[in-house]
C-alpha cells in the first residue's frame, strides 16, 4: 500500500493574486494530491513588510514568505523580482526541508535549490515552458533578455541535478532535451489538467453572443497584433473579445483605435478563474493565434466549457487540439487563415457546436485532475522509494 506523503509545492504567486497558466496550474495540481490523501503544503510569494504568513485553503497549508518586490527597479524588475524571491526560498528551504518527501517546484520558481545538495534526491520540477522563446519573440525588451539570459543557466543547473523534470507536453520535452542536451530519461511528461467538480454548461447555439474570445497574457508570442490587422481586412465584421493583461496592452488598445476596430475589438482586461469560466461557454470560440506555446491550457479550459478553438497548427497544440475534431488548426505564418476559420464556425453553427462537445468529451476523459494527479503520484512514489 502506497503511504501517505508529505509535498511541498514552490510557484511564486497563485491564481488569486496573479491569472496565469502556471498559477492556476500549482493551485489545482494541490488540490487534487490533498484529495488524494496526501499531505500539501505551497510556498508562494508574500508581501515584503508582512512578515511570514501561514492560511489554510481548503485544507492545504498556503505559506506566504516576504521577498523584496524587485518589479520596481526599472530595466531589471524582471530578474529581481525572480531572483528575490528564489533567494528567499532558497533560505525558507535550507531550514525547513526535511518536513517533506517531495518538494515540487513550478516553473521558475525554486530555481535556486540546485545550490542546496541536501535536497536534491527529492527535488521535482515542472517546466510549463521554453525560456528564452518570449525573450526571443520580444528582443528590443532588454529587460526580457537580460531576465533570460539569467534564468536560462538556472534552468540548465536545476535540469542536471533534480531527480526528475516534468514536461507539460512532448513537444516542451525534445525542446528541453535539444536546448539542454538531457537524455530522454530525466524527462517525463505529464500535462496540464483542468476542471475540478464544477459543471460546463452547454448552451444553445442561439444564446450565445457572436463574437469570439481571446484568454490570456498580452505579450508578443500570442499572435494578436497580425490577427487584429486581419479583422480589420476581413470582408464581414467578426467580433473579438480579448481578455487578459500584460505588456502589450498599450499597444494593443493603439492599434484597435487606429484601425477603427473599437467596437468589433474590445479589450476587457484581466477577469477571475471563476468568472472566466462562466463566461466561456457564451462564446462561439476561442482563438489563440500564438506562435509559440508548450501546452495552450486555455484550449483545454474552452474545450470543457463546450466550445470549439482556433489555434495556431503547432506540435504542442496538436497534443490537445485535433484539427476539425475540437478546434481548428491555422498555421501561424498565416493570419488569414484565422479569419478563414472565424468565418466557418460562424457560418456552420451545427459544426460549431459538434466541435465543443467533443472538445468537452475528449478533455474529460484526457485532462482530468484526478488522472492527472495519479500520474504525478506515481512518479513521487518511484522517487521517495
Amino acid at each position: 500500500m502506497k503511504t501517505t506523503l508529505s509535498i511541498l509545492i514552490i510557484v511564486k504567486s497563485l491564481p488569486w493574486r496573479f491569472k496565469g497558466g502556471i498559477q492556476t496550474h500549482s493551485w489545482d495540481l494541490a488540490r487534487a494530491l490533498q484529495a488524494k490523501g496526501h499531505q500539501v503544503t505551497i510556498l508562494t510569494g508574500g508581501a515584503f513588510l508582512k512578515g511570514q504568513v501561514q492560511n489554510d485553503h481548503e485544507g492545504i497549508s498556503v505559506l506566504e514568505i516576504p521577498f523584496f518586490p524587485g518589479r520596481y527597479l526599472p530595466a531589471i524588475s524582471f530578474l529581481a523580482e525572480e531572483l528575490a524571491f528564489n533567494l528567499r526560498v532558497k533560505s525558507w528551504v535550507k531550514k525547513n526541508h526535511q518536513r517533506y518527501d517531495i518538494i515540487h517546484t513550478q516553473g521558475r520558481s525554486g530555481y535556486l535549490l540546485y545550490q542546496l545538495p541536501q535536497v536534491h534526491h527529492k527535488l521535482i520540477q515542472t517546466i510549463h515552458g521554453h525560456t528564452g522563446t518570449e525573450a526571443a519573440s520580444d528582443l528590443h525588451n532588454l529587460n526580457a533578455k537580460i531576465h533570460s539570459f539569467f534564468a536560462q543557466k538556472w534552468e540548465t543547473k536545476t535540469l542536471s541535478i533534480a531527480r526528475r523534470t516534468i514536461a507539460v507536453s512532448q513537444d516542451l520535452k525534445r525542446s528541453v532535451e535539444r536546448s539542454h542536451q538531457v537524455g530522454s530519461e530525466a524527462i517525463s511528461v505529464i500535462p496540464n489538467g483542468v476542471g475540478g467538480n464544477e459543471s460546463h454548461p452547454n448552451l444553445p447555439t442561439e444564446k450565445r453572443v457572436k463574437r469570439f474570445v481571446f484568454v490570456g497574457r498580452l505579450h508578443p508570442v500570442k499572435g494578436l497584433v497580425p490577427l487584429i490587422k486581419e479583422i480589420a481586412e476581413a470582408p464581414q465584421p467578426l467580433f473579438l473579445d480579448i481578455i487578459g493583461e500584460g505588456p502589450q496592452w498599450k499597444e494593443l488598445e493603439e492599434l484597435i483605435l487606429d484601425l477603427g476596430l473599437s467596437r468589433q475589438v474590445r479589450m476587457l482586461g484581466a477577469y477571475p478563474n471563476a468568472a472566466i469560466q462562466m463566461l466561456l461557454p457564451h462564446y462561439q470560440g476561442l482563438i489563440l493565434p500564438s506562435v509559440y506555446e508548450s501546452q495552450g491550457i486555455v484550449l483545454l479550459e474552452a474545450n470543457l466549457c463546450g466550445i470549439p478553438v482556433i489555434a495556431s497548427d503547432l506540435p504542442s497544440i496538436q497534443e490537445s487540439v485535433l484539427n476539425r475534431k475540437n478546434g481548428i488548426l491555422c498555421p501561424i505564418d498565416r493570419p488569414e487563415e484565422f479569419i478563414k476559420a472565424m468565418e466557418y464556425l460562424q457560418e456552420n453553427p451545427r459544426e460549431a457546436k459538434k466541435m465543443g462537445l467533443m472538445g468537452q468529451s475528449w478533455v474529460k476523459e484526457n485532462f482530468n485532475w484526478s488522472k492527472i494527479a495519479d500520474q504525478t503520484i506515481d512518479l513521487y512514489h518511484q522517487l521517495a522509494s
